[in-house]
């Protein structure tokens, strides 16, 4: 993942409620599997292990946040599970057979979340974080953009 791609996952992260800090999960792991793909096609073993265990990484976070009081909770369990055994085994061997079938997975799965994520209006779960304004002043090449409201309060919601 780019440093850039890393600023803008930070962006969307400080602006998320729940159900939008979801859909930054799915897409971070989205974001590793297909660069984990690019790596081993490449020859990059050491980049595509590091790419791989990101991806567990953020599956392992959405494992532990599921609410078992619904019975969804028991089902997405099962699919977390089954998609770290299959990462695994391909970090294992270096190889990329059970990837397209996770992406796919995934992919899905960030679809139906962000369909529900448009229909929840809750706030933020970060309060008082950086504004950022895009687009005031323009550079040669992109649009700058400012940051506002920087300070020691700037946190969760509680």
């Amino acid at each position: 993942m780019t440093k850039e791609m890393k600023q803008v996952f930070t962006r969307r992260i400080t602006q998320a409620n729940s159900t939008q800090l979801v859909v930054i999960l799915y897409d971070m792991i989205l974001t590793y599997l297909k660069d984990a793909a690019a790596a081993q096609q490449i020859g990059c073993d050491q980049e595509f292990k590091k790419d791989m265990q990101c991806a567990r990484n953020c599956i392992s976070e959405l494992r532990v946040s599921l609410d078992f009081n619904y019975d969804l909770s028991r089902n997405l369990f099962a699919i977390y599970a089954f998609a770290d055994r299959e990462l695994a085994h391909d970090m294992r061997g270096i190889d990329t057979e059970h990837l397209s079938q996770i992406i796919g997975m995934f992919q899905k799965l960030r679809d139906a979340y962000y369909t529900v994520s448009k229909e929840d209006h809750s706030r933020p779960l970060m309060e008082n974080a950086q504004d950022v304004y895009a687009g005031l002043t323009y550079g040669r090449t992109d649009v700058n953009e400012n940051l506002m409201q920087y300070g020691a309060t700037r946190g969760y919601c509680v």
